[in-house]
């Protein structure tokens, strides 16, 4: 039988020095050993790989060992007395490690619950580890909740999850929690040189920054890929020899493809794309350094210097060259197609044919320009000089969606709706209705006689107050009951509803009434006395009718253009949801 022990065991941290990457919760417990402020219970939240369950070792041998020492503002187990040596080997009856995900029930809750209550058989605490603590049922949660509640002095709980969000409040309430951060690029590599010094192993700097990529941040994951590699390649690493064994992808391949995409280059781009299907990369994996390629570019864009990436300074400078190609906007819209489509060809069946498909529309996806820019210069005005992330020549598919948008808007205009002006600043006060008050209204001098020559309607009535009168107009846009006169001597009957009473004391001053006698004998051709009263009628007033006419009105048009098969090819063409305004001009067209 094979003795052989794998590296990510092997170089498992022992020590609290030994851990990478997480400065801050390490100091937080060794002070908390110092100052004797163990807590009842802690949460330990992060990523795999990255060191939870190893501190959670870590700790429980430095409350437990007795001959442990101070040095360098760290603590250090003894690893030689019966409590560390049974922790290592993860049989020790005072510290019990519980995998959550296969004791997830209120039965194994409650035989911890039974244990915790009798002390440790030496030393100080009886310690609980407890992996992948979000597995547990919401039953087996609430009988650990009463524990922690009243924990006994003596026992102490280290959750580690992956998915703190999982946990209860209630849980959560009741603990201290760590979350951990994922290990740098940077941190993963200097520890693999550590361990391959040990192991007397040679490795090119590009194969281990190639690794750590990789790793995404976990350092179990980077030493079990290293573990591989040397399998592969024996005493001497080289960056091929990673790419060949783990199908990872080198950032040159990767720059190729994006340098096609943003040169407009749909065929090569392909071409790029089948070489690394023909080496047997991961598709997946291939979209994801796309995408991250991407995403530095566009930060490099809006003037990050060096953005926090995966990438060395030499891999930033050759994308920053990149910036030239295309606009921010456009590589925005990029890299969310690249990210919309990477759960598609994750559950697609021919991955390859998703990938080139997204590589074709990307390529020769048109050029974006503002839309009132293609406008202005289609209406023959001079067009705006274009800031740098705008190019300069017009887009046929941008072009067409204008042109579509302004044929449409001119088949389904309407004739104009009158649009009232905003209610005067000022609040008129009057007396109720019925009531006499003297009036404090100065009287407004009459204006010359008007004309009409419009319909002898309620509707035309308002259209000449509006012309006019239009503060008038706006009073008279709420009555909803009237009868016209149809000669001299009828009064025209005005219908209001009574929460509409402040409008009809306004009507009822003196100003308001010369206008109005004004109007009415311009619009029917004799004088026509005003008679006020309250309607029961609770249909639409006009201006209702013209707030609920225009909403139609713009909901039409919106559904026609969406409808539009250049719009629909335009979000085909980037796989998101186009947002459109329409806008009102002075004109009364929608923009």
């Amino acid at each position: 039988m094979s003795s052989y022990l794998v590296l990510a065991r092997k170089y498992r941290p022992k020590q609290f020095s030994d851990i990478v990457g997480q400065l801050s919760v390490v100091k937080t417990l060794v002070n908390a050993i110092k100052l004797d402020r163990t807590h009842q219970a802690y949460v330990f939240s992060g990523s795999r790989g990255i060191g939870k369950t190893s501190i959670a070792r870590i700790f429980s041998k430095a409350l437990r060992c007795e001959n442990r020492i101070e040095k360098d503002g760290l603590l250090y187990s003894c690893d030689q007395c019966s409590d560390c040596i049974e922790i290592a080997a993860g049989n020790s009856v005072n510290v019990m490690e519980i995998d959550g995900a296969s004791n997830n029930g209120v039965d194994s809750v409650r035989e911890i619950r039974e244990g915790a209550k009798f002390l440790p058989s030496s030393g100080k605490y009886k310690i609980y580890i407890i992996d992948e603590v979000h597995m547990l049922s919401t039953a087996a949660f609430n009988a650990l909740l009463k524990t922690l509640e009243e924990p006994p002095e003596h026992v102490v709980f280290i959750f580690a999850t992956t998915e703190s969000h999982k946990i209860p409040e209630t849980i959560l309430g009741r603990c201290q929690r760590f979350d951990f951060k994922r290990v740098t690029v940077a941190q993963i590599t200097d520890r693999m040189k550590e361990v391959l010094i040990a192991e007397k192993i040679q490795a090119e700097d590009a194969a281990l920054n190639l690794i750590a990529r990789a790793a995404e941040g976990s350092m179990r994951d980077a030493l079990s890929i290293l573990d591989q590699v040397i399998s592969f390649s024996g005493m001497k690493i080289t960056a091929q020899a990673v790419r060949e064994s783990v199908g990872l992808i080198g950032t040159e391949l990767i720059l190729a493809l994006v340098s096609k995409i943003l040169e407009r280059d749909a065929k090569g781009a392909l071409g790029v794309a089948q070489q690394a299907f023909n080496q047997g990369v991961d598709l997946k994996v291939l979209m994801k350094m796309v995408i991250e390629m991407v995403h530095a570019l566009i930060l490099i864009q809006v003037g990050v210097e060096k953005p926090e990436t995966h990438f060395n300074d030499d891999e930033l400078a050759q994308i920053a060259k990149l910036k030239v190609l295309r606009a921010l906007e456009e590589n925005e819209l990029i890299f969310q197609v690249f990210h919309h489509g990477l759960d598609l060809l994750s559950r697609a069946a021919q991955p390859k044919l998703v990938l080139d498909l997204l590589i074709v529309k990307t390529a020769l996806a048109e050029e974006i320009v503002r839309i009132d820019e293609v406008s202005s210069s289609d209406r023959g005005s001079p067009r705006p000089t274009p800031t740098p992330a705008v190019i300069q020549s017009a887009p046929a598919v941008v072009k067409e969606v204008v042109k579509e948008i302004e044929a449409l808007r001119e088949k389904i205009a309407v004739p104009p709706v009158f649009e009232s002006p905003a209610p005067p600043k000022e609040v008129f006060s009057g007396p109720k209705f019925g009531e006499k008050k003297q009036d404090t209204t100065e009287a407004v001098p009459a204006a010359p006689t008007l004309k009409s020559n419009r319909p002898k309607t309620w509707e035309g009535f308002i259209e000449l107050c509006f012309e006019h009168k239009p503060v008038l107009a706006v009073i008279l846009e709420s009555v909803v009951e009237w009868t016209l006169p149809v000669k001299a001597g009828d009064n025209l009957k005005l219908g209001f509803r009574e929460k509409d009473l402040p409008k009809t004391e306004q009507l009822q001053q003196k100003a308001f009434r010369e206008q109005f006698a004004l109007v009415t004998e311009a619009h029917f051709g004799f004088k026509a006395p005003l008679e006020i009263f309250f309607s029961k009628n609770e249909g639409e007033s006009m201006a209702e009718k013209t707030i609920r006419t225009q909403r139609v009105v713009r909901e039409e048009k919106m559904k026609t253009i969406l409808a539009n098969n250049v719009i629909q090819e335009a979000k085909s063409l980037f796989g998101v949801d186009l947002q459109i305004e329409l806008s009102e001009s002075a004109d009364g067209k929608s923009t």
